[in-house]
């Protein structure tokens, strides 16, 4: 995904096109395809161009029109573009080179700052309007982009990158709420905050008007009003579900440079790689896929219905499609240490998941080597297409039936027992398992605040009234990181990352489906994606119904990697800044236990305590010594 960037003095000042400059270099590689910065009075924008769509290779933003009465930068996939085309007239001779952009700036003067509503895809945008001193920026519903903004008295800045932002001296004032939120895991909803106090994300499906008088963040589109869907049978479900998913993963498939595919084991990427290698049969083209391939036996690291090795069921997706060309991956070149400190180059903050970073980086290296543009994927599917149902709202026969026995057993707890034992659970539990000090649990109140969010955060359970709820819960807008991780892990390596399941269709689709039509009529998991499946995936596959284990063999690499583990400990045991917030004596007995046995438990501690710590031990020595609020 190509990046943009651009300062707005609000205070009239007229914008130095160095620190223009600065910003474009500090996120040069966004811009692997060219770069070209705006600049006029107070307000001066910047794009870097990756060539991700044919139609790309005609962008020249920023863009000024009419004179300079609209200036536009954008980066942008649109996937309705046939249908804006023939709503604005543009004659078909000219559609191959009308970049989206253009499609985005008509948009903009046909609705107004209402033009969200009518834009699928993946992107985000900015346009200027000189006359009015007005900058409207806009984030799509839900796709792989990121863009964040920093604003004072006199300047609004904003670009897909933090490190733009960074590099004009924003300070860096630790949130330590968001740091807790992330050593413990809570899901928490962090809407447009940061690690950093200073510098705010725009969520998707929000857009922002700013002017020298104010900021106004506003959200337009509300996923939880989609009317429940009411269909005669459940086959029509599965005909209307094929029908949006298909189409989603086809206006995916539009891009300058080949296009690959992860591939695990499951339902998720597996249907994704699928439909797509359907969509490119019929040109005859192939789709090279990546699979991360364990390094020793996981068969003692996953627990029961559960399995670590993806490699015998992504060969069967393979081989059953027939035109995709599967690539095994040990990245044993990349250990868990070395990719959690490079994923802290990339994103610059603490992440949920750095033990997944070695074969991430593995698969968008080896993507870029092949000379791939993009990468599909299917990270959106547990909530979306392939969702299994909310237990807590079936009925008791429902869940016997599925031997869904912690349903069974939270059914038949009286609920202030269970209040009580939940929040033990997201507190105590929490804390012991993860690299959090307890004194910095304490002095932030860490307990209070998650103790007053139950009940009133529609991300925990008591806020749930229904399955949609629960649903939305996880996907609302803000809630997820997942789009802003892959948009700038992507751009790390000159790749767009897509997501068809999280398409805003697919999204509305399958939050519409009433919650029974995920286990069907027999009460099989994730009843929907299987039965739309049927003939795309092989029975062994598509009827699985163990799930896959990302970096099952993390243990085995962290034993043959150990001095490097040794070393970053050391690094932060060292640092005054780190042990103010984490427990490295914990991390340092999470790793004593690993090397002892790798196991299941030494295993899931070594992701949740040892690499997660380690990555938010590093961002915190890296950067000044500052405290909430300094």
């Amino acid at each position: 995904m190509s990046g943009i960037f651009g300062i707005f003095n609000t205070d009239g000042a007229p914008v130095d096109p160095v620190l223009l400059e600065t910003m474009r270099d500090a996120m040069a590689e966004w811009g692997p395809d060219g770069n070209s910065v705006w600049h006029d009075g107070p307000c001066g924008l910047g794009q870097l161009l990756l060539y991700n769509t044919p139609e790309a290779l005609h962008e020249r933003l920023p863009r000024a029109v009419d004179g300079g009465r609209l200036i536009i930068t954008a980066e942008a996939r649109l996937d309705n573009r046939d249908d804006l085309c023939d709503r604005f007239d543009i004659p078909p001779p000219e559609r191959p080179q009308t970049p989206d952009s253009d499609l985005i700036l008509h948009a903009y003067e046909t609705w107004g700052e209402d033009c969200p509503d009518h834009l699928l895809g993946d992107w985000s945008f900015a346009i200027w309007n000189p006359t009015e001193r007005r900058l409207f920026l806009a984030r799509d519903h839900h796709g792989n982009t990121a863009l964040f903004y920093h604003h004072d008295a006199h300047r609004f800045a904003f670009a897909s990158s933090r490190k733009a932002l960074l590099a004009l001296g924003v300070p860096r004032r630790l949130n330590e709420l968001y740091l807790a939120q992330v050593l413990v895991s809570w899901p928490a909803y962090h809407g447009p905050t940061t690690i950093d106090l200073d510098i705010f994300c725009l969520p998707p499906a929000h857009a922002m008007t700013v002017t020298p008088e104010q900021l106004d963040v506003q959200r337009y589109w509300y996923l939880e009003q989609t009317p429940d869907l009411r269909l005669s049978s459940f086959d029509d479900y599965v005909e209307g579900f094929h029908e949006v998913y298909t189409e989603a993963v086809r206006c995916r498939l539009r891009s300058y440079r080949p296009i690959g595919a992860t591939l695990s084991g499951g339902l998720d990427s597996g249907s994704v790689a699928a439909l797509a290698a359907r969509e490119l049969r019929q040109k005859g083209k192939t789709l090279p896929a990546f699979t991360s391939v364990p390094i020793g036996d996981v068969s003692n690291t996953v627990g029961p219905n559960r399995f670590g090795d993806e490699t015998p069921f992504a060969q069967a997706t393979a081989r059953h499609a027939g035109n995709i060309a599967l690539h095994a991956l040990t990245s044993e070149h990349i250990s868990p240490v070395a990719g959690t400190r490079r994923s802290l180059e990339i994103l610059d903050t603490p992440a949920h998941a750095p033990s997944n970073a070695f074969w991430i980086h593995d698969v968008l290296e080896t993507a870029r080597q092949q000379g791939l543009g993009t990468l599909l994927t299917g990270q959106g599917g547990n909530v979306t297409i392939s969702w299994a149902g909310a237990p807590n709202f079936s009925s008791l026969p429902t869940l016997i039936r599925r031997r869904a026995m912690k349903a069974i057993a939270k059914r038949a707890t009286p609920s202030p027992f269970l209040h009580v034992y939940r929040q033990w659970r997201s507190n105590r539990l929490s804390w012991e398992r993860s690299a959090i000090a307890l004194d910095f649990v304490q002095r932030l109140g860490l307990s209070r605040r998650r103790a007053t969010a139950i009940g009133s955060d529609i991300t925990l359970p008591e806020s749930w009234r229904s399955a949609q709820d629960q649903r939305f819960a996880i996907i609302q807008p803000g809630r997820s990181l997942l789009g802003s991780l892959w948009a700038m892990n992507g751009a790390a390596f000159g790749l767009e990352v897509r997501d068809p399941t999280l398409d805003k269709r697919v999204l509305a689709y399958t939050l519409a489906v009433p919650d029974a039509v995920f286990t069907g009529q027999n009460g099989l998991d994730r009843w929907l994606i299987r039965e739309a499946m049927v003939g795309l995936l092989p029975d062994e596959v598509r009827l699985n119904q163990r799930r896959g284990r990302q970096a099952a063999d993390l243990g085995e690499r962290l034993l043959r990697t150990a001095p490097e583990m040794d070393e970053a400990l050391a690094e932060l045991a060292a640092s005054e800044r780190v042990t103010r917030y984490l427990d490295v004596e914990r991390m340092r007995a999470a790793w004593s236990n690993l090397q002892a046995e790798v196991n299941t438990e030494t295993t899931h501690r070594a992701v949740t305590i040892l690499l997660r710590g380690l990555m938010a031990g590093l961002f915190l020595a890296g950067r000044p010594a500052r405290r909430e609020g300094d």
